[in-house]
């Protein structure tokens, strides 16, 4: 039967439906409204079979997807619902091979798989959330794909058990996938690597669950991140803290959230937590849609699209009374704006995506459109550079939108039934480099995003200014009135991203309307460094320039396929007459 011949009494007011039939479609509605993060199986409704539930606490390992070198590999072993499910930690064993040599001249015979023993001693586990992170160090001249197993015992009761990677239901158990780099992130001086769109363990609910905030710090910091901005949804962030079905009027779980981040701001140097929110906000059709908030003092309720009250899916507030609510520190991105909404999300929580007239806004700082795989990326970059055209003088962030999820995602797919499991929304496998004047800290950090002085990347590196003749500099982000000047280009990448492919600088001219070609480049002396230097063009008044860079497809750390990219924010010209 089609699922609309089963809403359409709901839909119609008919309160009727079996309670049976309506649990089914909610816990579809809910599934349909979170999908990022580690699965909680432990959710179910009355009188509904689950095939993912078990008598066990959640018990999961992670582990970052790349590494710089002789960086140990911290596995984060995460336990939750064990106040639940009680359980014994007996031992942690990995199992630890390298199965695909950076350098060709290395592949030979598969090399013996080094095993260690982790546990000192056992542990009994009885709270909600227990995590630990245990360091294994790899020989130093392991370069390439490394495979992992963790291999956990544990009892419950008088009963031994053993899990591989993760003890849920139908999924594959598979190793973990490290690739092992033989150089760190291409690097320049001023330049901060961080992923803008990340969820924590504030985020827990029926279906799903974050990565404790700490553990966060530990392996952002381990795949050389500088930053990361914690933005948890509106509507989890009102819950409380022991009961995601229920909203807590003194927000707890808020207040709880943003004293930890004040704390490990404090205690850990050369890191930036930035404080942030997913809202839940109405578009111009009053449909909900999501909007990063970052560096807000102050809570924003959204709760629309929550599917914590049936069918009741009118936004908390609109686009612009959000905007109107932030403080001037405050920074305001369109999520994902370039995303099309699934026909029951649209149907039945009331979701839509930013409208042309939403991403006009002049309090709207940007958009980040770099996480949801190469369709939704490039029809993002179509829709930002429409915007540029217009004038608007809009900046481009990118982040991963991971739940937890360092190597491997996680999805309940088809409620209390089915997961299904990929390597796509990893923690920091997409980043926003932003150039920092001075040392990195919360406030200089806010002032590069809000200058829009970042590049956003999956691989490569891209420095970009402009030199005018008396000497001024102008970064991404500026605006610059000038008689003339040069243009100045470094792309860097590595063996790990690939070597350059393509590098093109696109000069959008501001009074014809139009994008085009500026200067291109697909030879390279240097497999992976490239520097420009050309005059600014003659030919335009009023102008932007930008620049992005391709690597060729041997890739290792994306998608089979893929290459690695690089796209920076613009420079505004305007020719002084």
């Amino acid at each position: 039967m089609p699922i609309s011949s089963l809403l359409f009494p709901l839909l119609a007011g008919n309160n009727q439906l079996p309670q049976g039939l309506l649990d089914i479609i909610s816990s579809l509605v809910t599934c349909s409204a979170f999908f990022l993060l580690y699965a909680e199986i432990h959710y179910r409704f009355k009188f509904t079979p689950s095939r993912l539930f078990q008598r066990q606490p959640e018990i999961i390992a992670d582990a970052p997807h790349r590494l710089p070198p002789n960086t140990p590999v911290p596995i984060l072993i995460f336990i939750k619902d064990a106040h639940l499910f009680s359980c014994e930690l007996v031992e942690v064993t990995v199992e630890a091979q390298l199965v695909k040599p950076l350098h060709p001249k290395d592949e030979r015979a598969p090399l013996p798989t080094l095993t260690f023993q982790l546990l000192k001693s056992r542990e009994a586990v009885n709270k909600p959330w227990w995590w630990r992170i245990l360091d294994v160090k790899l020989p130093d001249d392991w370069l390439g794909w490394a495979q992992i197993n963790v291999v956990i015992d544990y009892r419950i009761g008088r009963k031994k058990f053993r899990c591989c990677n993760d003890n849920y239901i139908g999924v594959s158990h598979a190793p973990l996938h490290i690739f092992l780099s033989d150089a760190s992130l291409p690097s320049l001086p001023n330049y901060y690597y961080g992923d803008l769109h990340c969820h924590t363990n504030a985020t827990s609910d029926q279906v799903e669950f974050g990565a404790p905030l700490e553990a966060m710090v530990a392996l952002a910091q381990a795949q050389e991140l500088s930053f990361f901005a914690a933005t948890d949804h509106s509507y989890d962030l009102d819950d409380y803290p022991e009961d995601y079905l229920h909203n807590d009027p003194a927000l707890r779980k808020w207040h709880d959230l943003q004293a930890a981040i004040r704390r490990l701001n404090d205690t850990h140097a050369n890191f930036v937590i930035l404080s942030g929110e997913e809202v839940s906000c109405g578009n111009a059709r009053g449909r909900n849609v999501h909007f990063l908030i970052l560096n807000h003092p102050h809570f924003i309720r959204g709760s629309g699209d929550s599917a914590e009250r049936w069918l009741r899916t009118k936004p908390d507030h609109t686009i612009a009374e959000v905007l109107a609510m932030l403080t001037p520190q405050a920074l305001a991105f369109a999520a994902h704006p370039a995303v099309l909404t699934p026909y029951l999300e649209s149907l039945l929580l009331g979701r839509g995506h930013w409208e042309l007239l939403d991403l006009l806004h002049d309090r709207l700082n940007g958009v980040q459109f770099w996480n949801a795989g190469r369709r939704y990326e490039e029809e993002g970059l179509q829709q930002w550079r429409a915007l540029l055209l217009q004038g608007r003088r809009m900046f481009a962030i990118a982040g991963s939108d991971a739940h937890g999820n360092f190597n491997r995602f996680r999805q309940i797919t088809l409620p209390f039934m089915k997961m299904i499991e990929h390597h796509r929304h990893l923690f920091g496998s997409m980043r926003t480099a932003a150039y920092v004047d001075g040392k990195l800290q919360l406030d200089s950090l806010i002032a590069a995003l809000h200058a829009g002085r970042a590049c956003l990347t999956n691989g490569p590196l891209i420095d970009f200014s402009v030199v005018t003749p008396n000497g001024g500099l102008a970064r991404m982000g500026d605006q610059l009135k000038t008689t003339g000047g040069m243009i100045m280009l470094n792309a860097f990448s590595s063996a790990e991203f690939g070597k350059l492919a393509y590098i093109k600088i696109w000069r959008g001219d501001l009074e014809r309307k139009e994008e085009t070609t500026l200067y291109e480049e697909t030879t390279f002396p240097h497999a992976f460094q490239h520097r420009v230097q050309l005059p600014l063009p003659s030919d335009s008044n009023h102008y932007y320039l930008r620049a992005e860079a391709i690597t060729q497809r041997e890739s290792f750390t994306v998608e089979q396929g893929a290459s690695c990219r690089a796209l920076t924010n613009p420079i505004w010209i305007e020719k002084q007459r």
